[in-house]
């Protein structure tokens, strides 16, 4: 029995050997395989920049005030906000206890500063709240007017009512594109010579002199259809005498002034 013992002793210790040695072969062809050589390679440096985004703003620039330009009123004779004077009026105190009669005209004037600040930045000039408007009263007609730098940018021309009706465009400078061209069709403001007239005025598109610009908008409403063109009452204008709309309201609620970036209005949009 003896024997037999050492002969199992011996065949054991030869299996853990052979074991041994098949691990340490197994680790040496891992180290073999993961092994790489360097081939050439290159490589230089170039200036970068920074890329910042541009502004797109609209704000109040004085309180709403409400004016009767009744251009034959003898009364009628401040310079109705920051326009040009050409449309004469006296300020209305409290607009809820005014009451408009045929031949009355009445001017709603903003006055806003926009910023626009982007090479390829157009933005449409609108009225929110004008596809809202409640027109009870008949004969009443709204117009409107627009003014920079006290000077007249757009003629009184017929106020658009559906949704997102732009007054006019505006473009913002293109400082950063040193080949870029103007989007601008209608001149920069303050170097135009003349006013937009008529449906014109909705897709004029006014280049800004820098990033920001005090506009003033002024809204008209007129009791009264204009007959010879000139949006001033006359006797050859057509007023209502019918009296079934006496103490009736017109309804407009939420006058919003909107700057709005368009990508289809402006010379290089296609």
């Amino acid at each position: 029995m003896t024997n037999n013992d050492q002969i199992i002793v011996v065949a054991e210790d030869k299996k853990r050997r052979r074991g041994v040695v098949w691990v340490a072969a197994g680790a040496s062809a891992l180290l073999l395989g993961g092994s790489t050589f360097a081939l050439w390679s290159a490589s230089d440096t170039f200036s970068g920049g920074t890329i910042t985004a541009g502004d797109l703003n609209i704000a109040q620039l004085q309180d709403t005030s409400l004016w009767d330009v009744s251009n034959d009123r003898a009364d009628a004779t401040e310079v109705v906000g920051a326009t040009n004077g050409s449309q004469p009026g006296h300020q209305i105190d409290d607009v809820d206890t005014w009451r408009i009669a045929p031949g009355d005209k009445l001017a709603a004037s903003f006055e806003t500063t926009v910023t626009l600040e982007g090479d390829n930045l157009v933005a449409r000039v609108g009225l929110d709240g004008l596809d809202q408007l409640e027109s009870n009263i008949s004969g009443m007609f709204y117009s409107y007017e627009v003014y920079y730098g006290g000077e007249l940018l757009v003629n009184e021309t017929v106020l658009p009512t559906g949704a997102d009706a732009p007054l006019l465009y505006l473009a913002a400078p293109t400082a950063g594109q040193a080949s870029g061209l103007d989007d601008a069709t209608n001149g920069i403001l303050g170097d135009t010579a003349e006013a937009v007239d008529g449906v014109a005025a909705q897709t004029a598109v006014f280049g800004m002199p820098g990033t920001t610009a005090d506009l003033n908008i002024v809204v008209y409403a007129s009791f009264y259809e204009d007959v010879d063109g000139d949006f001033r009452y006359s006797d050859t204008d057509i007023t209502v005498t019918d009296r079934t709309d006496v103490t009736v309201s017109d309804t407009i609620a939420d006058l919003t002034l909107n700057l709005t970036q368009v990508r289809d209005a402006g010379a290089q949009f296609s």
